[in-house]
C-alpha cells in the first residue's frame, strides 16, 4: 500500500463525484482534488527516518559570496552612473560586472582609476577588454566594449 496520506480522502472525494452527472468527469475530479489540497506532494523528509540534508559548506560560502556581490553591485550603480560609456552594473556568480562602452582611451583610464583596477592591460576577448580586480572586497571584472579597437587605432596613429 502507499504511504501517501491523501489516498483515502481522494478516494472518498471521487466516490462522491461518481453519482453526479458531469461533462468531463476526469477534469471535475482533478479540480475537486486540487480544491481539497490533495494534489500536493507530501514532503519526503516529513516521513519518519528521513532527514533533510544540511547545506554543504561550499554552497553556504557561494551563497555568501553571491549576496556580497549583489550588495556591492547595488552600491556601485549610483557611484558610476555619471561615468562615461553607458555603464551597466550587475552581479552573478559571486562577482560584480561593470560593462562600459568608452569612447576614448581616456574614458577607459578614468574607469580603471575610479575602480582601482591595477590590471589595466586586461585581456582581449572578442571586441572587449576584460580587466579583473577586487571591488568592495568582492571579485569584479571591468568589461570595456570596443577598447581593443581604441587601442588598435592608437597604435596605428603612433606607427605613422
Amino acid at each position: 500500500m502507499t504511504t501517501n496520506p491523501n489516498i483515502i480522502p481522494a478516494a472518498d472525494l471521487i466516490a462522491g463525484m461518481a453519482h453526479r452527472a458531469a461533462v468531463d468527469p476526469a477534469l471535475d475530479a482533478a479540480a475537486a482534488l486540487d480544491d481539497a489540497g490533495l494534489l500536493t506532494r507530501p514532503d519526503p523528509f516529513a516521513l519518519p527516518g528521513r532527514n533533510r540534508p544540511a547545506p554543504s559548506p561550499a554552497a553556504v560560502a557561494a551563497l555568501v559570496e553571491c549576496r556580497k556581490a549583489k550588495a556591492a553591485a547595488e552600491l556601485a550603480e549610483p557611484e558610476v552612473a555619471e561615468m562615461p560609456g553607458e555603464p551597466a552594473v550587475s552581479a552573478a556568480g559571486g562577482e560584480v560586472r561593470f560593462v562600459v562602452r568608452p569612447r576614448s582611451l581616456e574614458d577607459w583610464r578614468r574607469w580603471t582609476q575610479a575602480l582601482g583596477v591595477h590590471d589595466a592591460q586586461g585581456r582581449a576577448i572578442g571586441g572587449a577588454l576584460v580587466a579583473r580586480f577586487t571591488y568592495r572586497g568582492v571579485r569584479a571584472r571591468l568589461v570595456g566594449e570596443g577598447v581593443p579597437a581604441l587601442l588598435g587605432a592608437a597604435l596605428a596613429r603612433g606607427a605613422r
